[in-house]
């Protein structure tokens, strides 16, 4: 009897023995867990036979499109031209069983150089296993970040970047379909599948770091830093116990950032490498209210002694200079408020302050002598600078609060509230830099509601300042609500659920510190 369906989609190995495939791609698992070899799959296009019925063939040939006429046909090439770039599938979307399902975008189709008009839309899913996408879409998704393409073009091999490439993009294939939920049970099948991925990626990169070899290499150090990523995509930073895995991924970055040593960075490609996991290592400082890794000044003066500097390296200098500072002041205001020393405090105030100012003066220095532009990575540049404004001085503020309550404190009281004042005022116009930069970053995504993977990184980008301008309450109300409301358009058009996230105010401080005297 003829096979009126479609072909089975399973590898040779699972159709043999009757079991269900996970269609995983290069090999399914249901074969590395019987201890076999994938035998891989069978070609999509073997024909699919039917019945072949006259009565069935004359009904087919009823239903067969009319081709156009010469005047249709030359009315509707402005049509065709336009939507063959994006072909007839639209973007993909999940099944439940794994598959990506692609659907009819257009009623126009090109056959052998001629337009046939007037077909109708896809009525059948056309499936095509989610792994076979995962490297194209992590791809588009950091498509102006040189070094990841980089690292996808020159490791081809069953390694760790492959596993990556399939944890991120499913994830962020699922969080695009359930994107609006601040949490989501998912079905059994689809978190033991990205279980697997995250096992097989975590290990990979395990048994490469025992490796005297595995800390300098390049690919190692992108899957750690994709693992980050991915933990922002499931919303894990806003989490800061110990064994958090934001933060243990980051620890891990600056661990193989300073196995490295300085060595990579006198490199071009080396230098690409360190930004991206450097500036995550100054992030992790920043909110767990830590200084700088010790070896920062000495990577920061490599880099600068090799002249002529890379477009946008000055700019990174400069901010990643004056975030060791801001995370030093910061880091030592912590210190003296968890002791609750008040004479500390005292003695300690005007060096602090001082320092703050400092740091801010010389980066303005700077900006004034160098020209900043427009590029999508300066706008981020310098939302990150505004983001450790915001934090030092919510931080210098919490210090002057402290000290209001202390009699014996040697600075005047009016010279205090002078200080406070200065500390609002500079933290709000940098948390109105943010709010003003991220509709550059996000402007293509609203006005043309484009969701492309590629605008992920751009979203991931502006995270953490939006999150220090809305979780600071030295920020106005308004700034913090439209802050809340930037980080849920995020959240619910690119499904980064770390938007989503409420972040509660989990630290301990002494009450004085929460209001000044007298208030």
């Amino acid at each position: 009897m003829p096979n009126t369906g479609r072909p089975s989609r399973d590898c040779h190995l699972c159709r043999q023995r009757r079991v269900k495939c996970d269609l995983a791609r290069p090999a399914c698992q249901r074969c590395i867990k019987y201890g076999a070899q994938c035998p891989g799959y069978r070609d999509q296009q073997e024909l699919v036979f039917r019945n072949a019925d006259p009565t069935v063939v004359k009904k087919r040939k009823k239903r067969a499109p009319l081709p156009q006429s010469p005047s249709s046909q030359s009315s509707s090439s402005s049509s065709s031209s336009s939507s063959s770039d994006g072909g007839v599938l639209s973007a993909p979307s999940l099944s439940p069983n794994g598959d990506f399902v692609f659907t009819s975008s257009t009623d126009l189709v090109l056959v052998n150089g001629a337009n046939y008009n007037a077909l109708p839309p896809l009525t059948w899913p056309v499936y095509e296993h989610w792994t076979s996408h995962s490297i194209p879409i992590i791809l588009d998704v950091y498509s102006n970040l040189d070094f990841i393409k980089d690292m996808y073009r020159d490791y081809t091999d069953d390694g760790p970047l492959i596993w990556a490439a399939h944890l991120f993009s499913r994830t962020y294939v699922t969080n695009m379909q359930y994107s609006t939920a601040l949490s989501r049970s998912s079905d059994s099948e689809t978190q033991r599948e990205l279980g697997g991925y995250l096992g097989k990626t975590l290990n990979l990169v395990s048994e490469a770091l025992k490796t005297p070899e595995g800390a300098q290499r390049d690919d190692i150090l992108a899957t750690v830093w994709i693992l980050t990523n991915y933990e922002l995509l499931i919303g894990s930073l806003s989490r800061t116990e110990v064994l958090s895995p934001w933060h243990l991924h980051a620890r891990g970055l600056y661990s193989i950032l300073k196995a490295r040593g300085c060595a990579p960075l006198l490199k071009p490609d080396g230098r690409k490498s360190f930004w991206p996991a450097y500036s995550m290592v100054q992030i992790q400082a920043l909110i767990t209210n830590t200084e700088c890794p010790p070896e920062s000044k000495e990577w920061l003066e490599t880099i600068e002694r090799l002249l002529p500097l890379h477009p946008g390296e000055g700019l990174g200098l400069a901010i990643s200079y004056f975030i060791i500072k801001i995370c030093s002041v910061q880091a030592r205001i912590f210190n003296l408020l968890r002791r609750r020393d008040f004479p500390g405090a005292s003695r300690d105030y005007p060096d602090l302050f001082a320092q703050m100012k400092a740091a801010e003066q010389e980066f303005e220095d700077w900006i004034e002598k160098n020209y900043v532009g427009t590029h999508i990575l300066e706008i981020y540049a310098m939302s990150l600078y505004h983001s450790a404004i915001v934090k030092g001085y919510h931080v210098m503020r919490l210090l002057i609060n402290f000290l209001t309550h202390y009699p014996p404190c040697p600075i005047p009281l009016e010279q205090l509230n002078e200080d406070r004042e200065y500390s609002v005022k500079t933290a709000q116009n940098a948390a109105q830099g943010i709010l003003e930069s991220v509709p550059r970053v996000l402007g293509p995504l609203s006005s043309s509601k484009d969701k492309s993977p590629k605008t992920v990184f751009d979203a991931l980008r502006v995270i953490w300042p939006l999150i220090s301008v809305y979780v600071m309450d030295i920020c106005r109300s308004e700034q913090r609500l439209a802050a809340e409301g930037l980080l849920f358009y995020i959240g619910r058009e690119l499904g980064v659920r770390q938007a989503l996230n409420k972040y509660p105010d989990t630290l301990t401080l002494p009450a004085e510190a929460k209001e000044p005297l007298g208030v």
